[in-house]
């Protein structure tokens, strides 16, 4: 983790004070070796307020570098907001339930729509019932 007295440190070496502008600050980091990840964190902690350090730059560490989720109290920290939550949201069953209406319904379409679609077959190619031999007699 990146330290505020470090940078403090490098950039007083080079005769740059911590609260010029990001841009010079940018260009001494860049140049002791830094990467440009490690140069934006370390803007950040220098221009972060000391009192929420601790937080703000673990926070960005779960965001960035691990699969773990932020509280609330971290995520208002890091946007710099305040943000109360009262409500809380119920958590909805993942599992997917098929009642018995759809599934009979949904057996009821398959079969009409196969028995439709081979009798639609056998009309088209003169089969079966549809055969020309085939005669119904009315009594």
């Amino acid at each position: 983790m990146i330290s505020r007295k470090h940078v403090e440190t490098i950039l007083k070496i080079n005769g740059v004070s911590p609260t010029s502008e990001d841009e010079q600050i940018r260009s001494i980091l860049l140049s002791a070796r830094y990467s440009k990840d490690e140069v934006d964190t370390a803007l950040m902690v220098l221009r972060e307020d000391t009192k929420t350090k601790v937080t703000r730059v673990d926070g960005l560490h779960k965001v960035f570098r691990t699969g773990e989720s932020l509280r609330s109290e971290e995520i208002a920290n890091l946007l710099g907001i305040e943000v109360t939550m009262e409500d809380r949201i119920e958590e909805r069953n993942k599992q997917r339930a098929i009642s018995f209406a759809q599934y009979l319904s949904v057996w009821i379409l398959s079969v009409v729509l196969a028995v439709s679609g081979i009798l639609f077959y056998m009309y088209l190619h003169k089969v079966g019932v549809f055969h020309p031999s085939v005669q119904l007699t009315h009594l």
